[in-house]
């Protein structure tokens, strides 16, 4: 089976390379097809942020007096299939890079096992980290406690590559939240803050190397590893966020 980036419309290579010469290759696809033709040995390191698998259905948000409401609802299938699928595609990514290896990905409760089962089963230590959120949603109508932070779970084989040197580092990432309203905000709900993947980009893909992300939503590791000079490949099944991401990749290097 043959795929396309999503970019420059070439046939992606084994070794998930495309014509883009920025080395973001960007694939339109299920991860679960996509990622078996990969060769072994064609990535560095694993950042993602798949789907939580939460259900959540609220009524109206206050957004102040004067300014209305805004109706919001999300509605995820928290099956225990979700999870292992999850787990799996992870597991999968992680199959595709070169040894030593790391990776990074964003859990949720039904997520987190079989995410961890899955790194484990490919013989990585695996560890907690937190994403705080400096400016999280404000509580709606109905709801208790309204997210402040999300979890993940980092993982690597000993002997990986790591590049994080702060004398401060720890497994707590501060970063403010991509709210509705926001200019950077692109229209994907569960957008991630650049610095707060760039960061961990940094930390676990060395310069050159390819970070492989099966659950690419609006691009924002693609958009890490562009300004980072690392290579990425991204794999997003829904054919509008490839699009935000391809824009969002059109754009020059923005800072490193």
């Amino acid at each position: 089976m043959t795929f396309h980036c999503h970019r420059c419309k070439q046939p992606m290579t084994p070794r998930g390379e495309c014509g883009c010469k920025d080395g973001i290759c960007l694939v339109c696809g299920d991860c679960r097809e996509v990622l078996p033709v990969l060769e072994e040995g064609c990535g560095d390191a694993v950042v993602t942020d798949p789907p939580y698998g939460i259900v959540n259905q609220f009524g109206e948000q206050v957004r102040g007096k004067g300014k209305g409401t805004r109706k919001l609802q999300f509605a995820w299938d928290s099956s225990e299939a979700v999870g292992e699928a999850v787990g799996e595609a992870v597991g999968e990514a992680v199959g595709r890079c070169k040894q030593p290896a790391a990776a990074i990905c964003f859990c949720g409760l039904d997520t987190v096992a079989p995410v961890q089962a899955a790194l484990r089963k490919h013989k990585m230590i695996p560890k907690p980290l937190a994403w705080v959120k400096t400016c999280p949603v404000p509580p709606m109508k109905g709801n208790w406690w309204p997210s402040g932070f999300e979890l993940g779970i980092y993982a690597y084989h000993r002997g990986a590559w790591f590049g994080d040197d702060d004398a401060k580092r720890c497994n707590v990432f501060l970063s403010d939240s991509l709210r509705h309203g926001n200019p950077n905000k692109n229209g994907h709900p569960t957008q991630k803050p650049i610095g707060l993947i760039q960061r961990l980009v940094k930390g676990v893909c060395r310069l050159g190397g390819m970070a492989l992300d099966p659950f690419a939503g609006s691009g924002t590791t693609g958009r890490a590893c562009k300004d980072l000079g690392r290579r990425c490949l991204m794999i997003e099944i829904e054919e509008r966020y490839c699009d935000i991401a391809a824009r969002r990749l059109k754009q020059e290097v923005l800072f490193t």
